[in-house]
């Protein structure tokens, strides 16, 4: 395994604590309570749970197949340990207030269990990490792929990305849950 780069290791420490941010707040919600939508065109939080796993699964084989290309292309050794954590502040994802509407390919589409996006969310994660972890002999910050909002990211940005795009979506779980919460005590008849 090579050794970690400060800044990989401090990507991976932020991608842990918002993956653990995001099991505490989604990883005890009864399936059922899961499923409820607080209002027409929102997104349960069974359903926000399965974008995540969605879009980390595609952004980790993005990643896997540009490390690939990168080796195979000679893409030598990272000569900087600059921080990226910061590198994409400017767009603001966790509080930027602009609703996106998310492509089909990562819109939830079919009712999956809450679980069952948990657990896949656990498997992609690993297999991101697994791949950011095998290209820390490259240079992956000169590895660059396009964002369709975003534009060019490089590896260590589309990493940030998921972390930041799931404390986005935690939150917003959060908001639903509330939601939801007060819809069922409005609904519940008075004894």
């Amino acid at each position: 395994m090579p050794e970690l780069k400060k800044k990989l290791a401090e990507l991976l420490a932020y991608m842990d604590q918002t993956r653990a941010a995001l099991f505490a707040t989604a990883g005890h919600v009864t399936p059922s309570f899961a499923t409820i939508r607080p209002r027409d065109g929102t997104w349960s939080a069974a359903e926000i749970v399965t974008h995540l796993a969605l879009v980390e699964d595609g952004i980790g084989r993005l990643i896997s197949k540009a490390i690939r290309k990168a080796r195979e292309d000679g893409v030598g050794a990272d000569t900087s340990d600059e921080s990226v954590m910061a590198s994409l502040e400017k767009y603001d994802i966790i509080e930027n207030p602009t609703k996106r509407t998310a492509p089909t390919t990562i819109t939830p589409t079919d009712p999956r269990p809450i679980e069952e996006s948990l657990a896949a969310l656990q498997q992609s994660r690993a297999k991101l990490r697994e791949a950011l972890i095998a290209g820390a002999d490259i240079d992956l910050a000169a590895i660059r792929r396009p964002h369709p909002v975003l534009g060019e990211l490089n590896v260590y940005e589309w990493a940030l990305f998921v972390a930041l795009h799931e404390e986005r979506h935690r939150r917003q779980i959060e908001r639903t849950l509330n939601e939801v919460t007060e819809l069922c005590a409005e609904c519940a008849p008075i004894v």
